[in-house]
């Protein structure tokens, strides 16, 4: 069997136009002008995040206040995250349900039911999301294996059309939204400005990591204190980086950024940061790996490689690293090692394309062996073999189609990687002519096959990148944050077209009652 990927999909960026092509993993952010034409970055005078941080700091005493008596009128929170679910109580039939007509909106914070699936769906913002940025519009991170949920879906971000990151308190009993203090700052609440999408922590709900400069930072909401961890010039002085797109490892002891180049797809070194080791390297350009620990030397594999893409498995052992000028497309790094496994993206018959996941020993991509819905299960230790890996969804739709992608999300993966895999299925034509077009569904890895319809996701997509749903899956396994346009009826802005951020309910949350912060004061 062949796979039919390249008759859909193109890998990389079409320097002619101002969104990237489907099929590769994305980690384009808003503020990557050169990528995004459409993208503007902020003007000047936009609250800088020293400013920002103060204001919080004056604020955080009241607004702790505030919350506690909200907890009192709405119901306690979890403060503890809470165990992933392994199924759902959804939906798994594979009958075909079109789209019924479309829902009318409210504004920011209209909660609904999903006519077709029954799920909760909230609206999280509109175009008055930001007062000083009126029309601007907000999306779930570009890449879906960026964490946008903290561990008890307490908190989550969406990204804005300038490049900003906006986040939120987020209630999983009511589903309620809310912006953060300062509220009064013109801006409708907290903005941060992190260089490149941040993760939030795998263990401390009110962290969340991303890079500052040539600096790994974390940021802690509850003191609004920014913490540089690590600066990559320390162990490579000198070199160049446009951005620091960070993954970490799910015990968050491993931080992981590309650098190298003065735009995306000039990228030219993976760089790993753990915080009891230090730094470790490797220049796909050279063919040299480099730092503070593991072998040191000229690594094994195919050299003289830019990098579109590069994250760090949860477990913290692999690289997952996806090329712009070609080679394999697709390759991973044991990174304790000196071997660089290329996993052929036109290879059979596991072929190493499309948008792909990582949990801790497994990789998840969009193989589309026998239909656009095929999905190999793949382990990253041996990405490559002559017998077909398992198929995530079997038996597959028949007949075959290959007119449909998807970004896989995974935040909810533990250690025994039976968690479903979250992902939402649009079309450019965005027909419905089978189950899951259009929708946003979790599959199961437990062996069953069973694929859960949650919700159709109502964005139209054509051309541009920021149509495309792109489902963020909450660490506890409960929600599922997505882009849509709404079928194109969220109007335009300054920056064209808009899209909104939404959220749907996949299981219930929890009424258990957080903890205070320990170094707060109520006065």
């Amino acid at each position: 069997m062949s796979s039919k990927w390249h008759r859909t999909l193109n890998r990389g960026v079409d320097a002619t136009r101002a969104t990237p092509a489907p099929g590769s993993d994305h980690a384009h952010t808003p503020a990557n002008s050169e990528v995004h034409g459409r993208i503007r970055r902020e003007a000047a005078g936009t609250t800088h995040m020293e400013v920002v941080m103060r204001a919080l700091r004056q604020n955080v005493r009241l607004t702790w206040l505030v919350a506690s008596v909200l907890v009192l009128i709405i119901g306690p929170l979890s403060s503890t995250a809470q165990t992933p679910p392994l199924t759902y109580n959804a939906l798994t039939d594979r009958l075909v349900h079109p789209m019924p007509a479309l829902p009318a909106l409210g504004a920011a914070g209209f909660q609904f039911t999903d006519p077709t699936f029954g799920s909760k769906i909230r609206r999280v913002t509109d175009a008055n999301t930001r007062p000083d940025r009126v029309g601007r519009f907000f999306m779930s991170p570009s890449s879906a294996e960026s964490t946008a949920w903290n561990t008890n879906s307490t908190k989550f971000y969406v990204m804005g059309s300038g490049g900003e990151q906006i986040p939120y308190d987020f209630n999983p009993v009511t589903m309620v939204a809310s912006r953060m203090a300062p509220l009064g700052n013109g801006s409708g609440g907290l903005v941060l400005n992190f260089n490149g999408e941040p993760t939030f922590s795998f263990a401390d709900p009110d962290l969340i990591y991303s890079g500052s400069g040539s600096q790994f930072v974390s940021y802690r909401f509850s003191t609004a204190i920014q913490t540089a961890l690590h600066d990559v010039q320390s162990c490579l002085p000198g070199i160049t980086l446009h951005a620091l797109n960070v993954s970490i490892s799910k015990d968050d002891q491993q931080l992981l950024a590309y650098i190298g180049g003065a735009s995306q797809d000039a990228d030219t070194t993976v760089y790993v940061y753990d915080k009891t080791k230090g730094c470790r390297w490797m220049n796909t350009q050279t063919g040299q790996v480099g730092g503070q620990w593991g072998p040191t030397g000229t690594y094994t594999g195919d050299k003289s490689l830019t990098l579109h893409n590069a994250r760090l498995s949860k477990g913290g052992q692999f690289a997952r690293l996806v090329t712009s000028n070609g080679g394999a497309g697709t390759y991973y790094w044991d990174i304790g090692t000196l071997n660089l496994m290329a996993c052929p993206e036109n290879g059979g018959p596991n072929y190493c394309n499309g948008h792909a996941v990582m949990g801790f020993t497994k990789a998840i991509n969009q193989r589309q062996v026998g239909d656009g819905m095929d999905f190999a299960i793949r382990p990253m230790s041996t990405p490559n073999s002559a017998t077909p890996f398992p198929g995530l969804i079997s038996p597959l739709l028949t007949p075959g189609q290959w007119v449909v992608d998807t970004h896989p999300s995974w935040n909810n993966v533990q250690s025994d990687e039976k968690q479903p895999v979250c992902m939402e299925a649009y079309r450019t034509d965005n027909i419905v002519q089978r189950a899951w077009d259009g929708e946003i569904i979790c599959a199961a890895m437990d062996g069953s096959s069973n694929v859960w319809r949650f919700a159709h996701h109502r964005s139209n997509v054509a051309n541009l990148f920021w149509d495309q749903p792109r489902a963020n899956v909450s660490q506890d396994g409960r929600f599922v944050m997505f882009t849509s346009n709404w079928g194109g009826t969220v109007g335009t802005g300054p920056d064209g077209a808009r899209q909104d951020a939404f959220i749907v309910q996949l299981a219930a949350g929890s009424t258990i009652a957080p903890a205070s912060p320990t170094n707060l004061t109520v006065q």
